[in-house]
């Protein structure tokens, strides 16, 4: 059962997700602003060094200086699904680290968007030290 006050998820055109609709017109937002706000909570969470492309190869290199660079937005069962990449601190606990991030996005994004997030799924690529 959905909680009262949440937004069921409906797709305007390929991209963009609606929030709100009323007489006056429609709220949308993008996949890619999704992301934006999902990889702020990555950036933001402890142990987390910064966020891998999930990519392998030349491919990589394109999406070098993209703030959602580590994350994929797909839709799910009137919500969203989250993938991430992230490179972890060194040393840290990496179950600690990677439900800590998983909580803090999922929140992040129920706050910011009033849809539901129904899976977030952390990978951890690489472990490096933080300068």
């Amino acid at each position: 059962m959905r909680p009262p006050g949440r937004i069921r998820l409906a797709r305007v055109k390929k991209g963009s997700v609606l929030l709100r609709e009323n007489a006056y017109g429609r709220v949308t937002m993008t996949a890619a602003a999704i992301a934006a706000v999902a990889g702020r909570a990555v950036e933001e969470s402890f142990g987390v060094v910064d966020q891998a492309t999930g990519r392998r190869g030349p491919l990589r290199l394109l999406a070098r200086g993209k703030s959602d660079r580590g994350v994929r937005v797909r839709e799910v069962d009137g919500g969203l699904a989250l993938e991430l990449h992230v490179v972890v601190d060194h040393g840290v606990n990496l179950a600690e680290v990677t439900a800590m991030v998983q909580s803090r996005v999922a929140y992040e994004v129920e706050r910011h968007t009033g849809l539901d997030v129904e899976a977030v799924d952390v990978h951890v690529d690489s472990a490096r030290r933080s300068e």
